[in-house]
């Protein structure tokens, strides 16, 4: 391929990631939480959007491991954001679904990052900031196409 191309992406990604999460967008702040911590929130945050899913489901969409997965999906059971469930159809595979209390924190916590959003861009007009959101959608696409697991 275009070696050329590829020194170009990379250094372009050298000067973007740390700008996008040093200065732009922290993950401390986008995930803060005096409860959760930001694994936390990502498997709630799936979860909202999807009926129920398995351990393997979860863990592939968040890309950790099952053995790391299990504490974490753990607290969130005993804190009462999460459900397991076993399937009625084979008791061998349980699902993890949302509970109305884990709903209710990501709306709190989607309300907190949306304001986060509108005080880090309210120097934009309506133009770039719908040009930002297909950029982030493009470059969602590219990543799904280039790692399919992703």
């Amino acid at each position: 391929m275009n070696e050329k191309l590829y020194e170009e992406i990379m250094e372009n990604l050298l000067i973007f990631l740390p700008l996008l999460n040093k200065k732009f967008f922290r993950e401390d702040e986008i995930f803060k939480s005096d409860v959760l911590f930001p694994s936390h929130i990502q498997i709630l945050l799936t979860l909202s959007s999807k009926r129920q899913m398995t351990m393997s489901e979860i863990s592939r969409q968040i890309n950790v491991i099952n053995s790391n997965l299990t504490p974490l999906v753990d607290k969130l059971i005993k804190g009462g954001y999460l459900k397991r469930q076993t399937s009625k159809k084979d008791r061998r595979v349980v699902y993890i679904s949302i509970t109305a209390q884990g709903k209710h924190y990501i709306q709190k916590h989607k309300m907190y990052v949306t304001q986060l959003l509108e005080a880090r861009f309210e120097n934009l007009d309506e133009a770039q900031l719908k040009s930002f959101s297909e950029h982030l959608q493009g470059m969602l696409d590219i990543i799904h196409a280039a790692m399919p697991e992703a």
